[in-house]
């Protein structure tokens, strides 16, 4: 894995500013906390140096092509983490903690073991929605500390059978989704008043990305399973104001039912034509619901492979027409064009 630290331009909007909007009741957190933000801001290059040529096929846009076709008059939506910000090792952290709470691992140390960050990374494909993260990291440790070896998952039967393992893993520990929702929410927020900055420097954003945000023509909107509150905080940490993108662009967990509904919403509010709505996404399941979604048909989907998707699901992407794999260069030439 490379990884680069690169210096992002300086924003009036803090990250702070933009998380105390979603707290009703301060108890000392904006005080607090308010000596403790600075504006560091770091970027990340792709997570390999993996490149996907695009699909050759006569019948298929090339991606200089389709950014021919972008203009003001475009919408384009943006999934967040692993599109935007690498938020793999945070999520580590805050599922240990979760699991922690949840006295489900014993270990009390504030951090993880450095090899299960590595080992999270590479089940972060399955992750649909990030309260799950905390499940897979206990079932992950459960099966490796087993007396049976034999029991043990190899990562891609974890990636292949999560739903399953999700699923029994909350009835057996007596659980819902609303309650790892809110455990989930509940150590990030502790870990914000607590330690602001090392909150906001272990979320790392892919080069380039923000920029492409900030001086793109179209209209931005975010679609997230990250909660809306943390996902603003960062993406004003990265530098994308409220010019470039409102808190009201910025959809989290709860507030819709599907990606899918969001992009038709927006391109009926907007009025926007489907050759001109543009969605960005890293999990290959995600797109290939809209794929057959009827309301979407004429839109432009884009693969993002520097975030969490696998080899294979890469190698679906290019077969399928109406899908383009972009590396992050060929990602700002959509966008800003």
């Amino acid at each position: 894995m490379i990884r680069r630290l690169l210096p992002f331009r300086s924003t009036p909007f803090s990250a702070l500013a933009a998380l105390t909007s979603f707290y009703t009741s301060a108890e000392g957190f904006v005080s607090s906390s308010l000596s403790l933000l600075n504006t560091r801001h770091i970027s990340r290059t792709s997570s390999s140096e993996r490149r996907y040529a695009p699909f050759k096929n006569l019948q298929r846009m090339t991606t200089s092509s389709l950014a021919l076709s972008t203009s003001s008059n475009s919408l384009f939506l943006f999934d967040f983490d692993g599109v935007v910000c690498d938020s793999c090792d945070e999520c580590t952290v805050s599922a240990w903690r979760t699991c922690q709470l949840l006295n489900v691992i014993t270990d009390t140390g504030s951090h993880p073991p450095h090899w299960l960050f590595d080992k999270m990374r590479e089940i972060r494909p399955a992750i649909e929605v990030g309260w799950q993260i905390p499940v897979l990291l206990s079932v992950f440790l459960e099966q490796n500390i087993s007396d049976s070896s034999s029991t043990a998952m190899s990562v891609p039967e974890i990636i292949q059978n999560y739903e399953v393992l999700v699923d029994d893993w909350l009835q057996s520990k007596h659980l819902t989704s609303e309650d790892m929702i809110e455990k989930f929410g509940r150590v990030r927020d502790d870990w914000i008043k607590n330690d602001i900055n090392s909150w906001l420097d272990i979320n790392t954003f892919y080069n380039g990305i923000s920029d492409s945000i900030t001086t793109c023509k179209g209209e931005t909107v975010l679609v997230t399973t990250k909660q809306q509150r943390f996902a603003t905080a960062l993406v004003r940490h990265a530098g994308i104001d409220e010019q470039s993108m409102s808190n009201d662009d910025i959809y989290g967990l709860g507030m819709y039912k599907s990606k899918a509904d969001v992009i038709v919403d927006r391109m009926q509010r907007g009025h926007y034509e489907p050759n001109n709505t543009h969605f960005f996404e890293d999990r290959w399941p995600t797109i290939h619901k809209c794929l057959k979604d009827e309301r979407l048909e004429g839109v432009r989907f884009y693969l993002c492979s520097w975030g969490y998707c696998t080899a294979d699901e890469l190698k679906l992407a290019e077969e399928e027409l109406r899908v383009e794999v972009l590396d992050l260069n060929q990602f700002t030439r959509v966008v800003i064009k």
